[in-house]
């Protein structure tokens, strides 16, 4: 399903950006519907419990821009959150879905751990065999903290989470790939 992850996540101060590339033996069409699918993201995205859309309006060249909360927790070893996150998502179908959280609340901490939060994925399409498509699929992200995260663990918890979410994207593209294959 995959031949390449590579995920690389820098560090400064308590801001992490993180990037991440994956290679799917998928169509665009299948991996667009999978990242965007937000009624499902409960079933195969680690640490999101529900996802909703409360809003959904179109945009020029058939772009479109959705509020969607986010219910889940935030792992870490041992360690566990609650979280609810409002997310402004803007997309351009088959290219880009890039979220801007306006409200992360983070457990105890509600409103005072999360300064920013920005995720965007790429889709590119990869020249190969018409019967075999391929995606590169382009994940990053901008973590800002208002608390400063013990040294090293916050790089290696974003690392772990990131890894965790995209085989969990993988497999789900696996999943549907094999459905639109096999006749019904």
């Amino acid at each position: 399903m995959t031949d390449a992850v590579t995920i690389d996540v820098q560090r400064s101060g308590r801001r992490f950006e993180a990037e991440a590339v994956l290679e799917l033996a998928a169509d665009a069409q299948t991996v667009w519907d999978t990242i965007t699918d937000y009624a499902a993201l409960s079933r195969f995205m680690p640490g999101i419990r529900a996802c909703r859309v409360i809003e959904r309006k179109a945009l020029p060249k058939a772009a479109e821009h959705l509020v969607v909360e986010q219910q889940g927790e935030f792992r870490f070893m041992l360690f566990a959150q609650a979280m609810t996150v409002l997310l402004h998502i803007e997309h351009q179908p088959l290219k880009v879905a890039e979220a801007k959280a306006v409200r992360f609340d983070l457990g105890l901490f509600k409103r005072r751990a999360i300064d920013v939060f920005e995720g965007r994925y790429e889709l590119t399409a990869m020249k190969g065999r018409r019967d075999a498509p391929r995606v590169q699929l382009r994940y990053s992200a901008v973590i800002g903290l208002l608390l400063p995260p013990p040294p090293a663990i916050g790089s290696i918890a974003v690392r772990q989470n990131l890894a965790a979410q995209l085989e969990a994207v993988a497999a789900e593209v696996g999943r549907r790939s094999l459905a639109r294959r096999v006749p019904a």
